[in-house]
């Protein structure tokens, strides 16, 4: 984990040039098939852009848990209490484009408010005199380097299996284990998931591309249902499309090269995908996919 960290940080460092995606939802496609009344009501405010929450006054800063599920393109505002009273009485005020709409839902003693979002977008939150004010900012803005790290699988679909593991529950785990060691460097890392959340291959690819990032590393496992003494570390990268001076054969070399010499494990070399892998064939940035064992062998 710790070599891969540090090959990310090394590899993120290079210069490239991203494409850029635009997502075509609309608010109408987000809000079909919710309540009116749950849906919040927004007004034209002054004193700049960004959003104004009104919070009831007994409301302290500890009983507030804000959720950015960027995937998702939305923000959740999490509340201790009921307050759906409150919220059909008072709107929230404020012009930014990059609000489409929202809801709020009401359950067991708490309240959520769901903002729904344009795209993947960082936040920034002040409290002041009741309200809740909350800004939104393109990634791209705020850093240099952005690398998006996906566990895949996920849902119903489990992977590969063996020995009583399952493959999207190590690689989540792998994955989250590499974001935490990359939270103090440079480097903002995104996750295409971090719970058990089922997402297709072309999801996942235009959220690549909607954080306009700089990398995309996939943690995969192999299996080998005819013999579980196979093992070792293989990476996975999309040989018909090509990126000047660092790509994804050069980034599924220095991936494996270094994982593989921390770990102590066999380099089993460098495999191009086909269509089939439509993450790897679909994304427009340095891609590549690395199988960290055999869940299939036990010493792995």
């Amino acid at each position: 984990l710790v070599s891969m960290s540090v090959m990310l940080y090394f590899s993120a460092t290079k210069t490239i040039v991203i494409a850029e995606e635009v997502s075509d939802r609309t608010e109408s496609e987000r809000l079909s098939g919710r309540a009116r009344e749950d849906v919040l009501q927004f007004e034209a405010g002054s004193g700049g852009k960004g959003l104004r929450i009104p919070l009831p006054p007994e409301l302290r800063a500890d009983d507030i848990v804000i959720e950015n599920r960027y995937i998702e393109h939305c923000i959740y505002i999490i509340l201790k209490g009921k307050y759906r009273e409150f919220y059909r009485s008072n709107v929230l005020t404020g012009e930014d484009p990059r609000i489409e709409g929202g809801y709020l839902s009401q359950e067991d003693g708490m309240t959520r408010l769901q903002l729904m979002l344009g795209g993947p977008y960082e936040h920034q939150y002040m409290f002041e005199n009741g309200v809740l004010q909350l800004s939104f900012h393109e990634p791209w803005q705020l850093y240099d380097k952005i690398v998006v790290i996906d566990a895949a699988h996920g849902g119903s679909d489990e992977g590969a299996t063996g020995n009583g593991i399952l493959e999207k529950e190590i690689v989540l785990a792998i994955a989250e284990k590499v974001r935490e060691k990359l939270e103090d460097s440079e480097i903002r890392v995104y996750c295409t998931r971090t719970d058990d959340t089922a997402l297709t291959e072309e999801e996942r690819a235009e959220f690549v591309h909607e954080l306009r990032a700089d990398m995309l590393i996939s943690i995969r496992a192999a299996a080998d249902e005819s013999s579980d003494g196979v093992y070792g570390i293989r990476t996975v990268y999309n040989g018909t499309y090509f990126i000047p001076y660092f790509g994804n054969v050069e980034l599924a070399d220095l991936l494996e090269r270094h994982v593989v010499s921390i770990a102590g494990s066999r380099a089993n070399g460098l495999m191009e995908t086909n269509p089939e892998d439509r993450l790897l064939w679909n994304v427009q940035v340095p891609a590549a996919a690395i199988e960290v064992g055999y869940v299939t062998n036990k010493e792995e």
